[in-house]
Order: C-alpha cells, then sequence, then structure tokens
C-alpha cells in the first residue's frame, strides 16, 4: 500500500507570513491531491480513448495516441504516434516467458537546469517537471482489477496454458429472491479460431440452475477468436439459508481443446452471504464500508496490451500483439452523456426492428454476435517501404513493386506522399509527417528531406494495380523511404457492394523445425473471404530464402529465423512464421512441427 495522500493538508496564510519552499511544495501537493483523488473516484483507472497497440514487425510495435488514467488519477496523455523497440523497454530484459504485457506508466521529464548554491556548495537542480509517459513490460499476468472490484467480485483463474485463460468471477454477496449470475472469462491467445469443449460444475447447497432446476452446471461448445468470451450461469436459490458455501473441484471443470482434456489447476471454496431479496444493498454496505486507504490503488501504470513472443536460445522475437480495447476503459461522464443526447436524436424505422443506430462506450453492452455488413469501399490507404541500398544519390529513382489498391479494375486515381516517423531529440517521443506536394516550400521538411523530390504512378486499370516511383532531390540518409498512398474512384465509377477479400490470420506452418538447407512450403490462411496475393520476405537477410510463391529454403547456419507474408497493397495484414534450423544428431530422426 502506498503512502497516503489524505487527509490533505494546505498552507493557511496570514499576513507577514515567510514563505518557506516547504510552503510551496505543500501548495502543489495539496492541488495535485485533490486532484488525482477526484480523478480516482470519479473514472476509476484504465484507457479513456485510443491507445491501440499494432505489431510493426519482429522487434518493434506502434502505440496510437490516447489518454489513460492510471490508479493515482494521474493523466497519461499519449499525444502522438510512439514507434517502440520492444528489446529497448524497461522490463524486457527480466522477462523470462513467451507472453507479457505493455503497461503505460507517468514518468516525469526535468527542464530548465539550474545550478543552486546551498551551505556553500553548488548542486544543479531542475525548475520544471513536465508530466510525461513511458511504456514498461512486465510478466503476464491476469489483468489487475481495481480495488473496488476486488471488494464487491470475487475472482479466481481456475484454468491457463498457452491458449487460453478461464476465470471464475462471482459476486460476494448471493440474492435469496432473485437470479444470480455466475460469469467464467474465457480469454484466447490464439491467432486462430480455437474449438473448444467447456463444462463447468459447482457445488453450492441451496441453489439450483435457473433454466433447468437442476443442479448447477454449465456445458458449451466454443469457437473463440482472439481475445476474451464471458459465459453467464444463472442460478436461483431452492430454499432459504443466510450463507451458500461454494466449492469448485478441479474435476469440475474440464476443458478440451484438440483432443487434450485439462482440469482446473486448483480447487475452490469461498462462503458467500445470501441477502433477502435485492442483493445490491448489502453490496454497497460491503464497499462503503471500507476505509478509502483501503481502496486506493498500488502505484502501477496502466495495462494496454499483452505481448507474445518466440525464443531459441538467446533470440527472442516480437510474434503477436493482443491489444486489450474496450476491456480495459473507463467511464468518461463527460463523453458517456454526449453519447446519450446524440441517442436521443434518432428512432428506428418500422422496417429496422432491433437494429442498434449508435453504440455504447461499455462493450458489455453487447448482447451478443452481430452480423457483420458488407461495406463497398471506393476509397483505400496504406503504406509501403522502398529500400534505397545503394541508391541514395541525388537523381536516383526508387520504385515500388505492383501493388493492388483493393478497389478493383477501372479507373481509380491515387496520390502518396513520404511518411516520416523520427524520435526527437532528447525526448521520449516521435514525430510523425505525412509530406505532400512541392515539400521544398518548408524550411526543414520531415526533419530528413530538405529539397524536393519527383514523383510518379502508374496505374493498371485493367488490374487493380499501380507502381510509385521516385526521384531523389538530394543524397538520402536513410536506408529505406515510407510512403503513404491514397486512391479512390470517381463517383460514377464507385462500385457496388460485392464480396470482401478476407483476413490474412497466419501462415501454416507457424512454427517449424528444419535441417540447415531443407524446403519447405508455407501457405497464407484466410478467413471471412477470399484469399489475396501476398509477398513473401525474410526478416533476415542471412535468414534463407523465399519464393513468390512461398517457398522458403533454409540457411546453411544453425538459429531462429522468420518469414513474413503480408498482403499486397496492405502492409498492415502481416503474418509471421518462424524456422528453427538445427542440424539433426541423428540423421533418421523425422523431422517434426
Amino acid at each position: 500500500m502506498q503512502e497516503q495522500l489524505f487527509p490533505f493538508s494546505k498552507n493557511r496564510y496570514f499576513k507577514k507570513k515567510r514563505m518557506r519552499s516547504v510552503d510551496f511544495r505543500r501548495d502543489q501537493a495539496f492541488a495535485d491531491g485533490k486532484l488525482s483523488f477526484l480523478s480516482h473516484w470519479v473514472f476509476g483507472s484504465g484507457v479513456a480513448m485510443g491507445l491501440g497497440v499494432e505489431r510493426m514487425d519482429s522487434d518493434s510495435l506502434l502505440v496510437e495516441p490516447g489518454v489513460a488514467v492510471d490508479p493515482q488519477g494521474r493523466y497519461l496523455i499519449v499525444d502522438e504516434p510512439a514507434v517502440c523497440r520492444v528489446k529497448a523497454l524497461d522490463g524486457f530484459q527480466e522477462l523470462r516467458g513467451e507472453g507479457a504485457l505493455l503497461w503505460l506508466v507517468y514518468r516525469e521529464e526535468l527542464l530548465d537546469p539550474m545550478f543552486v548554491t546551498d551551505d556553500g556548495e553548488q548542486s544543479m537542480q531542475y525548475a520544471v517537471a513536465r508530466e510525461r509517459y513511458a511504456f514498461v513490460l512486465s510478466e503476464e499476468e491476469p489483468l489487475p482489477a481495481c480495488a473496488a472490484e476486488r471488494a464487491v467480485f470475487s475472482r479466481c483463474v481456475l484454468l491457463e496454458d498457452e491458449d487460453v485463460r478461464v476465470t471464475q468471477i462471482i459476486p460476494r454477496v448471493l440474492s435469496a429472491g432473485r437470479i444470480t449470475r455466475l460469469t467464467l472469462s474465457v480469454e484466447c491467445f490464439c491467432p486462430e479460431t480455437l474449438e473448444l469443449d467447456l463444462s463447468y460444475a459447482p457445488v453450492i447447497p441451496g441453489f439450483v440452475d435457473a433454466l433447468s432446476g437442476g443442479p448447477p452446471r454449465l456445458s458449451r461448445r466454443l469457437r473463440l477468436s482472439k481475445g476474451e468470451t464471458l459465459l453467464t450461469l444463472p442460478i436461483r436459490p431452492a430454499q432459504a439459508g443466510q450463507a451458500a458455501p461454494f466449492t469448485l473441484a478441479e474435476t469440475a471443470l474440464t476443458v478440451e481443446k484438440r483432443g487434450v482434456r485439462q482440469n482446473a489447476r486448483q480447487s475452490f471454496f469461498e462462503e458467500f452471504p445470501v441477502a433477502a431479496g435485492d442483493p445490491l444493498p448489502a453490496l454497497e454496505e460491503l464497499l462503503v464500508s471500507r476505509s478509502p486507504q483501503e481502496l486506493w490503488e498500488e502505484e502501477r501504470g496502466v495495462p494496454i496490451a499483452g505481448l507474445r513472443f518466440v525464443r531459441c536460445g538467446d533470440k527472442c522475437l516480437l510474434d503477436d500483439v493482443i491489444p486489450f480495447g474496450a476491456r480495459n476503459r473507463v467511464a468518461v461522464p463527460y463523453l458517456r452523456e454526449s453519447l446519450r443526447r446524440a441517442g436521443a436524436c434518432y428512432e428506428a424505422l418500422p422496417s429496422e426492428e432491433g437494429i442498434p443506430l449508435l453504440g455504447t462506450l461499455d462493450a458489455e453492452r453487447d448482447g451478443g454476435e452481430r452480423e457483420e455488413r458488407t461495406e463497398v469501399r471506393w476509397m483505400t490507404s496504406g503504406s509501403v517501404q522502398l529500400n534505397a541500398g545503394v541508391n541514395r544519390k541525388a537523381g536516383s529513382v526508387l520504385t515500388s513493386d505492383e501493388i493492388a489498391h483493393g478497389l478493383g479494375p477501372g479507373t481509380v486515381y491515387v496520390e502518396f506522399g513520404i511518411e516520416d516517423i523520427y524520435p526527437l531529440p532528447r525526448l521520449d517521443r516521435n514525430r510523425t509527417e505525412l509530406l505532400l506536394g512541392d515539400i521544398s516550400l518548408f524550411e526543414q521538411a520531415g526533419g530528413t528531406y530538405d529539397r524536393d523530390m519527383d514523383r510518379g504512378v502508374r496505374v493498371h486499370p485493367d488490374k487493380g494495380t499501380f507502381e510509385m516511383a521516385v526521384r531523389l532531390g538530394c543524397d538520402l540518409h536513410r536506408s529505406m523511404i515510407r510512403l503513404r498512398w491514397f486512391a479512390w474512384k470517381p463517383e460514377e465509377d464507385r462500385p457496388k457492394a460485392e464480396e470482401r477479400t478476407g483476413k490474412l490470420l497466419r501462415l501454416t506452418p507457424d512454427v517449424v523445425h528444419a535441417v540447415p538447407g531443407e524446403v519447405l512450403c508455407f501457405i497464407p490462411v484466410f478467413t471471412q473471404g477470399e484469399a489475396a496475393p501476398c509477398d513473401f520476405f525474410t526478416a533476415d537477410k542471412q535468414g534463407g530464402a523465399i519464393t513468390r510463391d512461398g517457398v522458403y529454403t533454409a540457411p546453411s547456419r544453425e538459429g531462429l529465423y522468420q518469414v513474413c507474408a503480408q498482403v499486397q497493397g496492405q502492409p498492415e495484414e502481416r503474418a509471421n512464421a518462424f524456422i528453427i534450423v538445427k542440424a539433426r544428431e541423428n540423421a533418421d530422426e523425422p523431422n517434426g512441427v
């Protein structure tokens, strides 16, 4: 438990009071403490908006701008896209497993240094402390619940492995006059769809299944996508009582996936009080009976994503990023009230029964899965990197491969600019600029280019593709140029709805053992649509060779290597596979995947 901030102390002013440095610090602590106290009890802690996390390559990720409130009520504002090298983040060296949590934490940036003389000695102090942020890694664990939630809910992780985690959530007061819903949180970490059979049968004397009238039991066959799924088991009282012992044996929870059955990792027992009628007053009494210090949070940041690594020896590659999204969001009353007022302006048409016109900030208000509507796209965007290699002199021409813009055959207009993301000197943040038109009009464009570049686009209407070319106006100081393109159809040629291209899910196989020189074939797997053409490449120049069709030849040197595939024209849709190259000790030993 951290140092107590309250009761708060403030300066008492009177005529001719002599102000000391401690008095000024007291004023500042009073204002900061009051704001943190108010934010903590109004918003809680979590992500307010933005802060999406994407994987860029095997060693870096991109965090989108956004706002979060940490458990101490401090505001963490990421004001621009942040590119992070995973191995350079605090906490990476302490990781030992293949999973981690990415945290956004509060930091202060000290500015305006000055020399101060005290007792005849000089020391350097900083006059300004700017509120900033940092990204930190920790070992993978269940997302920490806030203190108020821990006070009213009993949470227990029943089963956890590399694919799935099952957590039991029970309100700490059961009802003798109403139905109580028990919840199982099933978190899936697999990038592809995971099928499993789940059976859950707790023993609760005096309560029965609200639907069947028999002993409480939940049996489901699930098809899980990456993320969290909530299952509920409604129970109702069968006889009066003041307390109900809740028991779950290890064999009372079973999960069967890929033909393997697992039980709960430990048994569970807890006795819950039973309220006559509405249990909310009893829960409220349980909550407000705690002291504010008991419900104050320990000093931690805000978790924004889970990370998955692939390890081989001393190598560690970033495999996947699992954004937490709406699961860890805080309620922002101003935004919620604005949304409520906007929702009052709409009324469903008679033919649109039950179709929601406006969403909500709470993901829990989605009663079930919504049917995905097919949209007709008439504008697309994407980015591509041009590797300059040795062609960095003024006058050199760099060209891209043929890119599919995704709008189909026909007339399409394409415009592109230079997208530059680079770190600011002596600061822990990056700057993003998109350079369009004549960039020589700016004194310093992008921090890198100070003269114009000739640009050209060649469109292939019959194939639905295009190519880009850049002629350097000055010597290039980087090994690559990142281009952001925009493609759109004219109004009269916009297509009608058609079947969408599927989403690139993974490569098969995704992890494979091979011997030096062995030839393998990687196949991209798509979901919810048709397959799209992909570009294959290796993450390491010494990582072997791969053809356009995904035929890979392992290198002669042992080690961990990575093969990447991305949908043409859509570099954000990427899948990876890992090859562990090692010579067989026994020539007769078969290759295993």
